[in-house]
């Protein structure tokens, strides 16, 4: 006896709900091979894509703190992160004190020559330009100046 033929003599009622009970497992099965995966999938591009605007908030949150260090840098470090021969020349004046010979290097050092210059300013403007611009002696040679408390300096400066 085949499957038809067993259908057939079931009542018509039971024929109904044999039926309805084939709907409902095709429906369970298209659900469950078709549309929840579909859904599944759906929900995890929606996360991935929370994700990535969560990423862009924070990249474009970065950029801008990215600029607003640049900004204050270049303000703050302009003067001071000009070329090396201006700085100098710019922080002996600011000491009062007269060069009598500046000669860049070409390595990236400057030497400088002052004569009979005051012990005192020699020293303060060194340690201006070590503290304030970030200018290391590489070599530093003192010999006595004409008078007492004066020095004739010659100083070879860099920038790390």
């Amino acid at each position: 006896m085949n499957l038809m033929d067993r259908f057939n003599q079931l009542s018509l009622r039971d024929q109904a709900m044999l039926a309805l009970l084939a709907i409902v497992l095709v429906l369970y099965i298209v659900y469950m091979a078709a549309w929840r995966p579909l859904a599944q999938g759906n929900e995890q591009r929606r996360l991935q894509v929370a994700a990535a605007e969560q990423s862009l908030e924070n990249i474009g949150r970065l950029a801008a703190e990215y600029r607003l260090l640049q900004q204050r840098s270049a303000q703050s470090g302009t003067a001071s992160r000009g070329n090396l021969a201006e700085v100098i020349d710019r922080s002996v004046k600011a000491q009062q004190l007269q060069m009598s010979r500046l000669q860049p290097g070409s390595s990236g050092d400057v030497q400088v020559r002052l004569d009979n210059v005051p012990v005192d300013a020699v020293l303060r403007w060194l340690n201006q330009l070590e503290g304030e611009e970030s200018v290391q002696v590489r070599d530093l040679s003192a010999t006595v100046g004409a008078t007492a408390g004066l020095i004739n300096l010659s100083v070879r400066l860099y920038r790390p």
